[in-house]
């Protein structure tokens, strides 16, 4: 059955207790209900496993399947962040924090053999079984793994992985210093760090109550700016702690999520439940102007470990 606006949108579920136990469970229902998925995917993935927010250069806003493009667009450009980073890149091994349905995985394994192996860490159940699926029709099963698991308590050991990478997911951590010195300990000495994600922006007429509205109603726990967030990486123990700020591409990702909602609603929901629907559309509505005042920042943290 279709779960009713009231159901996918219960406020006891998403807002912020300070329990991990009730938080983690509030993420398995944003992100691993049939309708969430079925949503993320058509209004996100247009057509891909890849369902992140984009990296606009160069993609035709007006072509079918643009925001796919975008989201693998970005998948892409941090993975040439990191190489860049890395001192040898004949053999990498990756592991991918929050890896939802494996799209970033599933890509970068099929488009560059020096992987040797990609992990993914992530809680949601279904979303696992659907990144196995992909990999195995993209040929890459045989060097990805995937644990369903919170990124807090991979299922790894010390020292494990050249590049640990994360794509909005960290936004949902409980708390950002022990979710990055996680990410420390499984990382080998020289291996690099990087992630991108929304955080706490710092707009002049901002307020608390404001910032503290969406943190209740987004399972978000630990809601730092960027500064706080290289400030949680340093203390972690990460080192060359650089923040890349794109906020002209979360814009054009929010704008874009609309416009395919529209659509979607203009259609007749597509089998998804339209007063979601309807209230995601006004949801993203806002956020574009939030972004405009500086309530969110996007972009990208890359660190070293030493």
């Amino acid at each position: 059955a279709i779960m009713s606006v009231t159901a996918s949108h219960d406020p006891k579920i998403y807002q912020k207790t300070g329990q991990i136990d009730q938080h983690l469970e509030g993420i398995k229902k944003q992100y691993d209900t049939a309708e969430k998925r079925e949503f993320y995917a058509q209004v996100m993935g247009d057509g891909t496993a890849n369902i992140h927010f984009g990296k606009w250069d160069g993609v035709d806003l007006d072509k079918e399947g643009a925001y796919g493009k975008a989201a693998e667009s970005m998948t892409d450009y941090m993975f040439d962040l990191a190489t860049n980073l890395l001192q040898d890149t004949t053999s990498i091994s990756l592991v991918d924090l929050g890896s939802g349905s494996g799209g970033a995985a599933v890509r970068l394994l099929a488009n560059h053999p020096n992987i040797t192996k990609a992990t993914c860490v992530n809680l949601c159940t279904s979303q696992n079984e659907s990144a196995l699926k992909d990999a195995t029709e993209r040929e890459v099963k045989d060097r990805i793994q995937i644990f369903t698991s919170s990124y807090d308590e991979v299922p790894a050991k010390d020292n494990s992985f050249d590049l640990v990478f994360s794509q909005d997911a960290f936004v949902h951590s409980f708390s950002k210093v022990k979710t990055y010195s996680e990410a420390l300990r499984i990382a080998k000495p020289n291996a690099v760090f990087i992630f991108c994600d929304l955080m706490c922006g710092d707009g002049p007429d901002v307020s608390e109550d404001e910032l503290a509205t969406f943190a209740a109603t987004n399972m978000v726990n630990d809601w730092l700016t960027p500064a706080d967030n290289c400030d949680a990486c340093e203390q972690a123990g990460w080192k060359q702690v650089t923040f890349i700020d794109l906020m002209s591409d979360i814009r054009l990702s929010f704008q874009l999520m609309k416009k395919k909602v529209d659509q979607i609603i203009a259609r007749g929901g597509d089998g998804i439940d339209m007063d979601l629907l309807t209230e995601y559309s006004k949801n993203l509505e806002k956020r574009v102007t939030q972004v405009d005042r500086g309530v969110f920042k996007w972009g990208v943290i890359h660190a070293k470990k030493e």
